[in-house]
């Protein structure tokens, strides 16, 4: 275990996310052996020149931050003989969105979808009312801890008047879910995080994307080319449509404001969410299946590695990994072999390298 000032310790074992410059671990508090967050930034590994100032606005904004909806930051500490800072916050029992998703076979009700919804724009009007504009909502930056969820990652926020006509021009957040004003480099208001919203809503009810592209110019070009459609086989009430809808006008002008957004008829019901336990005993019931055939055929697990890997790049893709699967249960659920992929992709690159498919085995 490696200890922080005798006051929390982590594995590095217990990865649990990873960005450009830093690692996030499961930790805990030493005093009540409390779980937590840990995140680790390595300064010497630090190549940007703007993330320094884009970490310490993140914690200044985190700290000024206090909604069950958001996750809360508990300590900092620098470690001068490292070089490192340690960013110690709340920890998430769960997976992120974008896991919760997946492991739900890759769409989401709309009882679901609405208390996701319902819990984020919570928390975002918590931000506006501290004028804070997020700009990098998405799947992967909403956690889950106890059923509640959690929007995090604030490297991307800044202040913002939602009273006036302020327009920012600074290029962030994620290609994907950026409002097309950013895609074509212009200035863009509070309304760009309602695109992303729109785009988050149409992702859990369909399973894709409204509009896809390999680039940001080419997913620019297919927005204005490519009218907005919803899959046939998909069943949406035409409230969810308008909601969504609205959020993804092209011209700000046409798009919703926060108002309209907050206090649309499809939050009037409220929901309770419930964690899906079949599926999660089942997940359970897959993984210790495949422990037991592996126990059975003795293999090295170096070896079935390299036997799955087809193309020798050191990391199985779902396709390979899913060869597995099929052999310890031609009848497995497509949901539950997502679910045992996802749940060990901690790295979140839809590729297991050794390390993340050991793991299976443990």
């Amino acid at each position: 275990m490696i200890k922080i000032q005798n006051k929390y310790s982590y594995s590095q074992e217990d990865l649990i996310g990873e960005g450009a410059y830093s690692k996030v671990y499961k930790g805990f508090l030493d005093k009540t052996n409390e779980c937590v967050a840990v995140k680790v930034i390595d300064w010497s590994k630090v190549k940007d020149k703007y993330y320094t100032s884009g970490f310490q606005r993140e914690v200044r904004i985190m700290r000024d931050l206090d909604h069950e909806n958001i996750v809360k930051i508990i300590d900092m500490i620098h470690d001068p003989s490292q070089n490192r800072e340690y960013l110690i916050m709340e920890y998430c029992d769960s997976q992120n969105l974008a896991n919760f998703i997946n492991q739900s076979g890759g769409v989401l009700n709309e009882n679901v979808s609405k208390i996701v919804l319902q819990q984020l724009l919570t928390a975002l009007n918590e931000l506006i009312k501290k004028d804070y504009l997020h700009r990098d909502i998405k799947p992967e930056n909403i956690l889950i801890h106890q059923r509640t969820l959690k929007l995090a990652d604030f490297g991307f926020s800044v202040k913002a008047d939602y009273s006036g006509n302020q327009l920012f021009r600074e290029n962030v957040g994620t290609p994907l879910y950026m409002a097309p004003q950013i895609l074509e480099n212009k200035h863009y208001s509070v309304k760009s995080d309602i695109w992303s919203i729109g785009v988050m809503a149409y992702q859990m009810l369909t399973g894709e994307h409204p509009w896809v592209a390999d680039d940001p110019a080419q997913l620019l070009k297919s927005i204005k080319s490519q009218k907005l459609q919803f899959p046939s086989h998909i069943p949406i009430s035409e409230d969810f449509k308008e909601f969504i809808k609205n959020c993804l006008q092209y011209d700000e002008k046409d798009r919703y404001n926060w108002d309209d957004l907050i206090e649309h008829k499809i939050f009037k019901t409220k929901y309770v969410i419930q964690k899906n336990y079949t599926k999660i005993e089942q997940l359970q019931g897959a993984i210790n299946q495949i422990r037991q055939v592996q126990k059975r055929r003795g293999t090295p697990l170096e070896q079935l590695f390299n036997n799955l890997d087809m193309d020798g790049d050191k990391k199985l893709a779902f396709e390979e990994f899913q060869v597995l699967l099929l052999y310890v249960d031609n009848l497995m659920e497509i949901n539950i072999q997502k679910g045992i992929f996802y749940r060990y992709n901690v790295s979140k690159n839809n590729l297991l390298n050794f390390n993340e498919f050991s793991r299976i085995f443990c």
